[in-house]
């Protein structure tokens, strides 16, 4: 029920608080372990448009009935959160929030996407997270991580049509002798080629507090389980309120859209030895934007003085963060890797060429280039990601390709080597 402005969901067995629980898709008490289906709460439903204008429409508003704003003293994050949460730490920094006297309004969400991972199933995910990362500290993998936190991110969901008009350079190649010299024949041609395809849902959240590159590597949501907004998912969760809006964000969502078709141009493109892309213009048209709150769990630590924050998809159950990276231990995978670089080089190597030192002068800058691509790999799987495309958004049976031209330009001579005796 609601009471001064506030969603007040009890339980109607002892009268104590629920919360929704995602892995039941109920709203439960953690007290008599009664739960209720969510059809008993649609009430609490509010209807808006299922698509708005890619231009950000005038917002529908939502009373603040149930939610408190908070405002973290450290980071600045502002945070929506129902009566029963209370003062809590900030998922983003770890550090108290404080709690507003007042209360504001927020746009209203067109769906919400629930929790389907509960909290043990989080912290265990997490533990997993942190036992293939060969490079993280002995230390951080015992820390605790019971400090965690459920929270509804807001997303904006962009659709929309992007065309596109490519102009390459492609070539055929062919070797040839002329007496001792050694030639290379090349076969210019002109190809253009002009396409369209639709994308659906490309997403960017609404927060500046929430690094992109966590957001991006926690992709994708299953889009087909959003629901009707229904402030009963959010009973037991703090929501985050967006402070960027739809036009702010759109520009990132256009340069991933944009790579998306280049990329999809240019794969078809084929039956060439070299391509070269001249440039490929693009456009987005007929776009709508969504306004949706998806789950995120949130944990912070402090380690060594630094303060580390690792998310986790709501629904999937996938995990990114930056982690610490442990010197030593660098060190001794570079050489491990190299180690191995090294024998498997250096055996095959010696059987070809039938000379140990040789092979083992190439085996040994194999083995540093091998050293270095399986620390840089390894390195790289500490770290979250930025995303610059788009092309698990992008509808495959969308995709028509309006014109396709490959003109034969001329052909060219190259001069390769000049043979032993020059």
């Amino acid at each position: 029920m609601a009471e001064n402005g506030y969603h007040d969901y009890k339980c109607k067995n002892c009268g104590a608080p629920l919360v929704f629980r995602g892995d039941l898709n109920k709203m439960a008490c953690e007290y008599c372990d009664s739960t209720f289906d969510m059809s008993e709460f649609a009430g609490d439903e509010q209807v808006k448009e299922t698509e708005t204008n890619w231009q950000q429409s005038a917002a529908q508003q939502m009373e603040a009935g149930g939610m408190k704003e908070m405002e973290c003293n450290t980071c600045g994050a502002l945070l929506v959160a129902e009566e029963n949460v209370g003062a809590t730490e900030c998922p983003y920094c770890g550090n108290p929030l404080v709690i507003k006297d007042t209360f504001e309004g927020m746009n209203l969400p067109d769906g919400i996407i629930p929790f389907s991972v509960d909290k043990n199933a989080a912290q265990d995910a997490v533990k997993k997270f942190y036992a293939d990362k060969k490079l993280l500290p002995p230390e951080f993998k015992n820390r605790r991580i019971d400090e965690i936190t459920g929270v509804y991110v807001p997303f904006w969901l962009f659709d929309c049509e992007g065309s596109g008009d490519g102009f390459y350079k492609a070539h055929h190649e062919r070797r040839y002798k002329k007496g001792e010299e050694e030639w290379k024949e090349i076969k210019d041609y002109a190809v253009t080629r002009s396409g369209s395809m639709r994308f659906e849902k490309v997403p960017a959240d609404g927060s500046k507090e929430m690094k992109d590159s966590y957001m991006d590597s926690l992709e994708p949501y299953d889009y087909s389980k959003i629901t009707a907004y229904n402030a009963a998912y959010m009973s037991g969760y703090v929501a985050s309120k967006y402070d960027e809006d739809a036009n702010t964000v759109k520009p990132r969502v256009d340069e991933r859209i944009k790579n998306s078709v280049k990329d999809k141009l240019r794969d078809t493109v084929t039956g060439y030895d070299s391509v070269e892309t001249q440039s490929c213009d693009v456009s987005i048209n007929n776009g709508k934007i969504t306004y949706c709150l998806l789950p995120l769990w949130m944990l912070s630590t402090k380690w060594n003085g630094e303060t580390y924050t690792f998310a986790m998809n709501g629904q999937t159950g996938k995990v990114t963060g930056d982690l610490p990276i442990d010197k030593s231990r660098c060190t001794s995978y570079f050489m491990k890797c190299a180690a191995i670089g090294f024998l498997i080089s250096a055996i095959i190597l010696w059987f070809v060429l039938g000379d140990f030192l040789t092979a083992g002068g190439i085996s040994i800058v194999i083995a540093l280039i091998v050293g270095a691509i399986g620390l840089g790999s390894a390195k790289s799987s500490m770290v979250a990601h930025v995303k610059t495309e788009a092309t698990a958004y992008l509808i495959d049976s969308s995709f028509k390709l309006n014109r396709k031209e490959d003109r034969y330009v001329g052909t060219r001579h190259e001069k390769i080597s000049s043979g032993s005796g020059s």
